[in-house]
Parts: C-alpha cells; structure tokens; sequence
C-alpha cells in the first residue's frame, strides 16, 4: 500500500518541496538544512500514518490544512479518530467535567471547546483508570490533579526530546543519501522517512517504559529509608539535601555569537558532563534551565566533588566556555520530583557570587564539609543579594598535599 495515498494534496506537497529545500545548488548539505528537511517529513510521515487508520476525517471547504494534519497525527499515534467530546468521553468515565477539565489543563494539553470531536478511545481508557482510582479510594480528584502536572510537564518535555531525535536522525540520512546532481524523488524520500518513524516509534515506546521502570525502581529504594520524626515537617519529608548548581559563565553573550546547529551542540555537551558526574558520585539531576543545571545530593562531600569535578573537567574542554558552581547544605522539601525551600534560594545565589572556574558553598555546607579532609574552604565577604541583605559564602577548593605544597 502506498503509505502516501490516503494524504490530501496540500499534504503531499510538503514531500514535493523537500527536494527543493535540501537544493542549496550544490553538494554540500548543511545540518540545517537537513534538520528542516527531515522537520517538514516527520510531521508529513506522521499525517500519512494517521491516514492509514480509517476513514478521513470530515472536513469542510474552510479548514486549512493546519487542522487536517492535526487531526490525521493524532490518529498515526493515538491510533484513533477524534470521535469524543468532553462531556461525551468524561461521563463515558464518569468523572465530573470540571475535575476533567483540571486533568486535561494539568497534563499541559492544549485547550479545546467542550462540543469538539477530538477525544480517542485512548483517552477514554485512560479517564477510566482515573476513574477507578478514585471511586476505589486510592486519590481523591485533587491528588489526581496534582500527579497529573508533573506527569504532562516531564512527559512533554520528553516527548519534544524524541520528536527532535526522530527529525535529527531523518534529517542525517537525507543528508547523507542526497545529491544534488540525482536528487531524489518524493516517493524515496517519503518512503525512507515513513521507515525510519515506524523503526524508531516502537523501540522509544519501549525504551522510556524501560527507563521509567528503572527509575521507579531507584525511587522505591530510596523511599525505603523513610524520614526521622524530626525531617518531617507539616506532614512533609525535608530531609537535609546538598543543593547545588551549575552554571556556564558568559554563556549570554557567547550564544550571541553561535549558530542554533552549534549551541545545541554546546548544550547538549555541557548537559552530558553534568549527567555523568552527578550520576557517578550518586546524585540526581533535578533539573536544566539552559546553560544551568541543579543537583542534589544527600551526601555533602559527594556534592562538593561534583562541583569541583565539573568546573574542573568543563574548564579543560576547549568546546566548552568556564563553568562556575554554588553549593548550600539543609532541610528541602522534595515534591513531585523537585525540591523547594530556602536551602535551594540560597544555592542559587551563591551560584551567582561564584567567579568563573570557581566553586562557592554558604556556612551549612562548609560546617557539613569539616570532616572531609579532600577539601578545605576559605571565606569570602559577604555580600547584598537579592532577599539576603548579608549573605556568607566560602571559596571551596581541594586540599593541597603536604607533598604538593613542598
């Protein structure tokens, strides 16, 4: 079957023009220029699929092909037409509509009127688990809402990660298969992309129920160490925590100066190191807000070598601009995957009083650290940041051998 031939014209043409945007008039393919290439046939590939599941959908004379390519994706990986409303698919569940509407808003979906036909039969099935979650007791409709939202905040974000992998692998092998003198045809090029989604789709189907799993695993066992009476606060787990951050220095003005090719590049190598470092010494990333990454760590030693580690190794990679790295040791309040309290506000200032190349950690983490004979810390003026009129920071730095110092 011709996986194309289901797909309206202003759609197939996406395919036409694919050729001539990987043209530039000559051999040389840029990542670019290939990366759009393999943008515009994933989103084409994936309407294509969509078409393979059914009748069309019905469409007037007015709509535009934006919404019939919506509609026809969401059939290719729902494997379902919108044949729902709301109301229809939340009594169906019989959960209220507006706990229904506070689900869909939680989870990050877009808003849509009440009286649209744009809801599966997989959004039935997942409605009805919620359902039968809460009619058995397990969460009430607001301990729904609030699993919900970090559910769809990490699941988004992860879904753009696998989106922009499948367009970067597509955009590779039209790259490295193109020619301008023998350009290829739309139907190779579509019939090459629509095998690449369909061995890529499954395997990171598979891939992040593996992952997940993994770290549910890792998750259970460190709620096995449960909390002292004295770590609970107002019914919560506030452990202490080394919080630290990582940050590129200059990186503002250096992006100014970059190609996007080469700043995904640059950040995509910045956030590998701080991966591998923090997973090595037993930390956890929490998140990466750009050119800034946030770790935790239960450990106070194990959080300073991170730090160290990686404005050490991050200012030897000539690919990479200095890093500088702030520290502070306390009581957080670990929620949904993510830490809150003013032990977090405090690293993230002395981040910010952090030179380049340097490592700075306030009093608690420097009282934690006295026994750590590895590093040694020496004070720093105090300093007006914002909501600490006087805030005290150390300079952290491993200690010199009394070889080394002879």
């Amino acid at each position: 079957m011709d996986v194309l031939s289901g797909v309206r014209a202003p759609l197939r043409g996406t395919v036409q023009v694919v050729p001539k945007m990987l043209d530039a008039g000559n051999t040389a393919l840029t990542r670019d220029r290939a990366r759009l290439g393999g943008d515009s046939l994933l989103a084409t590939v994936l309407t294509a699929l969509g078409d393979t599941y059914g009748d069309d959908v019905a469409v007037d004379d007015e709509s535009d092909a934006g919404d019939m390519t919506s509609a026809a994706i969401t059939r290719g990986l729902l494997a379902g037409t919108g044949r729902f409303t709301r109301t229809e698919v939340l009594d169906a569940a019989g959960i209220p509509l507006d706990v229904g509407r506070r689900l869909w808003r939680a989870l990050g979906f877009a808003e849509v009127a009440d009286d649209q036909r744009v809801f599966t039969s997989a959004d039935a099935a997942a409605l009805s688990d919620v359902s039968g979650m809460i009619t058995a007791g397990i969460v009430d409709a607001d301990g729904a809402v609030a699993m919900a939202r970090p559910f769809g905040q990490l699941l988004s974000r992860l879904a753009a990660a696998h989106t922009s992998f499948i367009s970067e692998v597509m955009g590779k092998r039209l790259g490295e298969d193109y020619s301008a003198t023998e350009p290829p045809s739309p139907e190779q090029l579509s019939a090459q992309a629509v095998q690449i989604t369909h061995e890529l789709l499954p395997v990171l189907e598979r891939t992040t129920l593996y992952v997940w799993r993994r770290h549910m695993a890792t998750a259970a066992g460190r709620a096995v160490l449960l909390p002292s009476a004295e770590e609970i606060v107002n019914g919560e787990d506030s452990r202490p925590m080394a919080v630290g951050f990582v940050d590129l220095s200059g990186f503002t003005q250096l992006s100014r100066t970059l190609s996007v090719a080469e700043l995904s590049t640059l950040l995509s190598e910045f956030e590998a190191q701080v991966s591998d470092t923090v997973v090595s010494h037993h930390g956890r990333v929490i998140k990466n807000v750009g050119d800034e990454v946030m770790f935790i760590s239960d450990d106070p030693a194990a959080a300073a070598a991170i730090a160290m580690e990686l404005v050490e190794h991050i200012g030897a990679d000539e690919r990479l601009p200095a890093a500088h790295a702030g520290l502070a040791y306390g009581p957080v309040l670990q929620r949904n995957g993510d830490v809150f309290g003013p032990v977090v506000n405090i690293a993230a200032r002395i981040t910010s009083l952090a030179r380049r190349g340097t490592v700075r950690v306030d009093e608690s983490m420097t009282e934690s650290l006295s026994s750590a004979m590895q590093f040694q810390v020496s004070r720093r003026a105090p300093r007006r940041v914002t909501g600490y009129p006087q805030l005290r920071s150390y300079r952290l730095r491993r200690r010199t051998s009394p070889a080394a110092r002879r």
